[in-house]
């Protein structure tokens, strides 16, 4: 069935494990930490990778490297194999099994970790590192197998992938009890992120509303626009999953006009992460059921 591969020299788990590192770190010299001689084998096994599968794989790129065509599919083709080994030996050493999850910070910090609670059960035998990344780069995470599941949006979903949805993902304005209590103030000082597109979404609401905001504070993430809320100096614009950390901080005001800010939430993976990691279907429902409960709960 395979035979072919191994019918000439030039592929080895050696040499693509080099190659992967260097897919990753973009740079040969990266890879062998300033070791001359490290860097020359490193540079002969991508050659020699080149000639076995006839193809170029890298080109130059200022002074590191960036991957062809081919040589993207082919990082992707190993780190899936190298995944599935290291969790055939985990498996067979009885140790843990690593899965990394992707999603914006307040996601990670507002949803995610409380969900883990209800996840925890059926996630025996596993660790997981959390990751906070933009959206972009969670689809790419999982495009190139260096992510196992991403927590997004429905709108950001590429093919191959595949979507769970789990709920929407409202906002509303957060104003501490210390500048209003019921009503929200004139010229109310608001904090707001600029964070992926959401900004662009809440600025078109807020026109098509003809609402003239006082907005103070533009922070990088909503975590950052929460603080301020906490500490009393602005109100913000926040996902209302964000609520349980300000209780009896803030009033919460679900005003009309965000509607159209809201998103679809959900889980997204590579299509062939569950042939090459049996184990991911299992955490995959469990994890889609645990943040659509928290989701509706907090909705």
């Amino acid at each position: 069935m395979f035979e072919n591969l191994f019918s000439m020299g030039g592929l080895s788990i050696d040499r693509l494990k080099s190659f992967v590192e260097v897919a990753e770190k973009g740079a040969i010299a990266r890879v062998a930490d300033g070791d001359p001689s490290r860097q020359s084998l490193i540079s002969r096994q991508i050659g020699e990778l080149e000639a076995f599968f006839g193809t170029e794989l890298t080109r130059r790129k200022g002074k590191g490297l960036e991957l062809t065509e081919a040589g993207q599919e082919l990082a992707r083709h190993a780190r899936l194999q190298f995944q599935g080994l290291a969790d055939f030996k985990a498996s067979c050493s009885g140790k843990p099994v690593e899965f990394r999850i992707a999603a914006g910070n307040s996601v990670l910090e507002w949803l995610l970790a409380p969900a883990m609670t209800q996840f925890a059960p059926s996630a025996a035998g596993s660790t997981f590192v959390f990751l906070d990344w933009r959206t972009g780069d969670v689809v790419r995470g999982l495009l190139d197998h260096t992510l196992d599941f991403g927590i997004i949006r429905k709108s950001a979903i590429v093919q191959p992938l595949k979507f769970y949805p789990v709920g929407r993902l409202n906002y509303a304005l957060f104003i501490p009890k210390t500048l209003a209590s019921r009503s929200i103030p004139k010229n109310l000082p608001i904090a707001i992120s600029l964070g992926g597109d959401f900004i662009e979404s809440f600025q078109k609401a807020a026109d098509k509303a003809g609402q003239e905001l006082n907005i103070v504070y533009r922070c990088t993430s909503f975590t950052q626009a929460a603080q301020l809320a906490r500490s009393g100096a602005a109100a913000a614009v926040l996902p209302v999953i964000a609520a349980p950390s300000l209780s009896g901080l803030v009033t919460v005001h679900h005003l009309p006009w965000l509607k159209p800010v809201t998103r679809d939430l959900g889980v997204a993976w590579h299509r062939r992460l569950m042939d090459i990691r049996p184990r991911a279907e299992k955490l995959l429902v469990a994890l889609e059921n645990s943040l659509r409960k928290m989701l509706s709960e907090q909705s």
